[in-house]
């Protein structure tokens, strides 16, 4: 899926909405402004397991324990041509850790676009998206749209912003609507440059205030269902009791 240029009217509308998305997050106490993302993986399979497996999934819980497994029961797949004979032996899903089949043959189609591309190592992808159009052509594999795409330049640290839900959110929270994947880009990369900040770094540092917002929601959401069962089990014992009490058992009769 490709998105269509914008005109000059929404061009100027969404950088107004950036200059206010700026200002949102300089009036946030609580915003953290993160300075490092850390180094690429240097991996070609930790890269593309990365990419593939974050859709639709929560990073911390699934994808960052098998991204981990891979870097560390498979140093030497660091290549494209490794890591495609690595696969025929292992076998895709047990390399990534999953049972997701759909997964697992995206993987293999980006690898297989990466040998054609004559695509080995994070240099020569990092070239490939910069100076001949990779993310468009990752679009054109099932089910890779552009945030994954945009992902994939953020992992070999270009300075991209991948628009997804928590960046969708905290611009509703900015009371920012965007009608579009690309519209929301361009407020959120034009937020980052009138900042000041790398691009990836302002993605990280909203994915990370939202994805703690949302623990701190699911947290809550916990306490009350705990709080809800204490008080239903203390309902209960009360209702045994009064049953047992009418009935003439657990009472203190002389």
């Amino acid at each position: 899926m490709q998105c269509q240029p914008m005109n000059s009217h929404e061009r100027g509308g969404q950088i107004d909405h950036a200059v206010r998305l700026a200002d949102f997050v300089r009036d946030l106490p609580d915003f953290r402004m993160y300075t490092t993302l850390g180094d690429p993986y240097g991996h070609i399979g930790a890269t593309v397991a990365d990419a593939i497996l974050q859709a639709n999934r929560r990073y911390v819980a699934f994808v960052r324990p098998r991204v981990q497994r891979i870097l560390r029961e498979y140093p030497s797949a660091r290549t494209t041509t490794a890591v495609r004979l690595l696969l025929s032996e292992t076998g895709t899903t047990t390399f990534l850790g999953v049972r997701d089949t759909a997964r697992a043959v995206r993987v293999e189609q980006v690898l297989a676009m990466f040998a054609a591309e004559a695509i080995e190592t994070e240099a020569d992808l990092r070239e490939w998206l910069v100076e001949r159009n990779g993310g468009v052509r990752l679009q054109t594999i099932r089910g890779i749209g552009p945030k994954t795409a945009d992902y994939f330049k953020i992992l070999v640290g270009l300075p991209a912003s991948a628009i997804d839900m928590h960046l969708r959110a905290f611009l509703a929270l900015a009371g920012i609507t965007a009608a579009s994947y690309q519209a929301a880009q361009t407020v959120v990369d034009g937020a980052a440059d009138v900042l000041g900040v790398d691009r990836a770094l302002f993605d990280h540092s909203i994915w990370q205030y939202m994805s703690q917002r949302a623990e701190e929601t699911r947290r809550r959401k916990h306490r009350g269902r705990q709080r809800d069962v204490r008080c239903g089990d203390a309902l209960i014992d009360m209702s045994v009791t009064a049953s047992r009490i009418s009935a003439g058992h657990g009472s203190r009769h002389r």
